[in-house]
């Protein structure tokens, strides 16, 4: 049950050690990373807080709260796998410094097709199923929130991100 999260913390630390070793700024590169873990985690929470009741079961109660938060965790694991994974694609490790059309239209399309591929892996071990208002991707059956959840969380992470640690302090007005 845990193989697989231990294996993704494995992977993904050794690739944050990767990309901080060829990084111009070491600092700079930790901190951009440690905010992507911060906004993965609470963009990540607040989605799924807000489809949790298109799943069967579910009722807002402490029990069913934490799974959430838990789920959370998994997601933001993902999210640093899907950036990493593109950072050894484009072979670097702000690759979101350089971002493109082309790149964001590969992002969205690898998240939304992982994100397809999970649902039916848990939908067909009975992880989890539907509501009757749950909207469906048509000739698949999965739910179409959880895969715009890694279709366009991703890029929205990355880009907060980077715009959070690399923004400059505005200069205030001295008093005179």
């Amino acid at each position: 049950m845990f193989v697989m999260p231990v294996a993704a913390l494995i992977v993904i630390v050794s690739l944050s050690i990767f990309f901080v070793k060829r990084a111009a700024s070491k600092q700079a590169f930790e901190r951009f990373i440690g905010t992507v873990i911060v906004f993965a985690f609470l963009l990540n929470y607040g989605w799924e807080l807000s489809h949790c009741t298109l799943y069967k079961g579910f009722v807002y109660d402490g029990a069913h709260v934490a799974f959430l938060a838990l789920a959370s965790l998994a997601d933001t694991i993902m999210a640093l796998l899907l950036y990493f994974g593109f950072a050894l694609i484009y072979r670097q490790g702000f690759w979101i410094h350089r971002v493109t059309g082309l790149r964001i239209f590969w992002l969205m399309l690898v998240g939304g097709l992982g994100a397809t591929v999970s649902e039916l892996a848990h939908l067909s071990a009975g992880n989890w199923s539907y509501t009757k208002d749950m909207p469906l991707l048509p000739g698949i059956g999965v739910g179409l929130t959880p895969v715009l959840q890694f279709t366009i969380l991703p890029i929205l992470i990355y880009s907060l991100s980077r715009y959070y640690t690399t923004r400059r302090p505005t200069q205030s007005a001295s008093p005179t």
